[in-house]
């Protein structure tokens, strides 16, 4: 086999009927033989373009049933799948258009659609949504896919040739820069991927998950197309229908950023409120000793006073969810079910809290240059780590300044190598070059340290690291994970780069604020405010960082500055993968920031 697209006839023959894809809000789904066979009419609708072998064709949709049709049917037909974000702009499409010479385009938005018969740019459009564009039927580039779908005639083609070497597929990274590279990946890069996570991590089989993800990522898109190989079915909910979701399915898998684990937690307070007064005193007690639990047995500790306490407090630990934690779990979500989180290390606190919570959390660490590094299942889990590393990839860790490979237990920089591993960036092997080292190990900016039983532990993105005036590094992120935890602070992003202390950038949480200034007794709109304000919030979070002992007293927050507008992919603060651009974030608010140092 040297392409995915090989396994489509297999499945549709092993689980033929069984729901494979559904979309919750428009009730679209497919079983595999349905899947099978839409691919095929896709792929058929492709190839009567007459397009050249390899052209690009641009992929921009919701997550949908027809987003892996589409996006198989597009490599089917010997084609390049080019993956754009769902949020992207007209403006971003035509410059996709224009610089990587797309020949066909498949969207879910009117407006693309609309703006693109407007200027008469010369690509094939298929529009996959619902409404009526009827207005567009004498314009023959513009097509209604599930009309066409439907009526198309095909014939199955046997025995199609694929070549593993061949580009397949093109997806976007934006990195912690914001500057937006198109990153290749060959057919047997894809199916590399695939089969490692097909055998071992989702060898599980015909069970249910719910996802919220944008299949134009890597690590997403590659997960669901495993889960579907071994017969799941995967429901696609959005943020407003999530938990209404997850309650109906009751779902074996979530799919999920750091953003819902913390909903998570907040819909889990929600529903303790929900419950009489008395209650909820026996299950904040009953939940802060499980917390205790977790927090003690992560520390992995050889004295034999605290084993003892431990295995006290595991005791207690079981008869604290039994009587109360499960039963506010089970009114919005399956006890037993596993949270698959991507984007970002989840941290300590909110590890904590979902284990005290009795979920199981699985990271997965890797990026787009790469899909998975490392990866967490049933089997493989340990606690702060990001999961055991993948047995398909060369993992190193090397000496961020000489290169020099390091031993277990040493942090450095996270290096890969391996057939998942991308061929390069689209028409730009001057950025390339920069990401790959003498020995063909693609450098992936991150800093960690491997234990000797394989797994990884992240330590931080070589960019975040702060280096103050007097030499001492300081991992910013994890600052401001801690810092997250504050009820003052919505978004926050630390700063002290060749600085003598650590200042912060905040953007507020408006209703907790009013609140604090209620019982405060103080008016909101006193000029003197913002001053007791900030005293409170930085004494908060300073005590949050002093109560966890991996910090030191170098990595206090000295001063802040309040920041009216949150931190958004709209406003170019943010990243597709709802990552803070620190670099942007201070070439905005650079005199504020420094205003902090003077």
């Amino acid at each position: 086999m040297n392409s995915i697209v090989e396994v489509w006839e297999q499945l549709s023959k092993e689980y033929g009927s069984r729901l494979a894809l559904k979309d919750e809000s428009a009730g679209y789904c497919l079983s595999f033989t349905e899947l099978y066979e839409t691919i095929n009419k896709t792929s058929q609708i492709i190839e009567n373009l007459n397009l050249k072998k390899n052209c690009n064709i641009l992929l921009c949709l919701n997550p949908h049933p027809l987003w892996h049709v589409i996006d198989q049917a597009i490599m089917t037909s010997n084609c390049v799948s080019v993956l754009a974000d769902p949020t992207s702009g007209i403006s971003e499409i035509k410059h996709l258009i224009e610089t990587m010479n797309i020949k066909a385009l498949f969207t879910d938005n009117t407006k693309v659609v609309s703006e693109l018969e407007k200027e008469k740019i010369s690509v094939h459009i298929f529009y996959t949504g619902t409404s009526d564009i009827s207005a567009y039927k004498n314009n023959k580039h513009i097509h209604n896919l599930q009309e066409e779908i439907s009526s198309v005639k095909y014939e199955l083609k046997q025995n199609k040739e694929y070549f593993s070497d061949d580009l397949a597929s093109i997806m976007f990274s934006s990195g912690t820069s914001g500057k937006t590279k198109g990153v290749m990946f060959s057919r047997q890069s894809l199916l590399s991927t695939f089969l490692g996570y097909q055998k071992v991590v989702f060898p599980v089989y015909k069970k249910t998950c719910v996802s919220v993800l944008s299949c134009s990522h890597a690590a997403p898109r590659l997960t669901e197309l495993a889960m579907l190989s071994n017969g799941n079915t995967i429901i696609y909910t959005n943020y407003t229908k999530y938990f209404k979701t997850v309650k109906k399915y009751k779902p074996y898998y979530l799919l999920c950023v750091p953003k819902i684990l913390n909903a998570i937690i907040g819909e889990y307070k929600k529903e303790c409120l929900k419950t009489s007064k008395i209650f909820q005193i026996f299950n904040n007690i009953a939940f802060n000793i499980s917390l205790k639990y977790y927090e003690q047995k992560f520390k992995y500790s050889k004295s034999i006073i605290i084993k003892a306490i431990t295995k006290m407090l595991s005791i207690c630990n079981v008869i604290c969810y039994t009587c109360f934690i499960k039963n506010i779990i089970e009114k919005f979500m399956n006890p037993t079910t596993y949270v698959i989180a991507f984007g970002a290390v989840a941290g300590k606190i909110t590890e904590n809290t979902l284990s005290a919570m009795g979920l199981n959390l699985l990271v997965h660490y890797g990026m787009t240059e790469a899909s998975v590094i490392s990866y967490s299942s049933k089997e493989h889990k340990k606690a702060y780590s990001v999961g055991k590393l993948n047995p398909y990839m060369d993992v190193i860790i090397s000496d961020v300044e000489t290169g020099e490979k390091l031993g277990f237990n040493q942090k450095g920089m996270i290096k890969v190598k391996g057939k998942q591993v991308m061929k390069g960036y689209y028409n730009n092997e001057e950025e390339t070059k920069k990401v790959f080292d003498s020995e063909g190990y693609l450098i992936t900016g991150d800093l960690g340290y491997i234990s000797e039983d394989g797994f990884l532990y992240f330590v931080g993105r070589h960019k975040n690291i702060i280096v103050l005036n007097n030499g001492e590094n300081i991992d910013s992120v994890k600052i401001e994970q801690i810092c997250t935890a504050s009820n003052f602070v919505q978004q926050i992003v630390v700063f002290g780069q060749d600085k003598p202390y650590l200042t912060a950038a905040v953007v507020l949480d408006k209703d907790y604020v009013k609140k604090w200034a209620k019982n405060k007794n103080i008016d909101i709109t006193d000029k003197k405010v913002n001053d007791l304000l900030k005293k409170d919030i930085i004494i908060d979070i300073n005590n949050l960082i002093g109560e966890n002992k991996f910090f030191r007293w170098i990595e206090q927050i000295k001063d802040i500055v309040f920041i009216d507008e949150p931190f958004t992919i709209e406003n170019g603060l943010m990243t597709r993968k709802y990552t803070i651009i620190r670099t942007k974030v201070y070439d905005k608010y650079h005199n504020l920031i420094d205003n902090m140092y003077k």
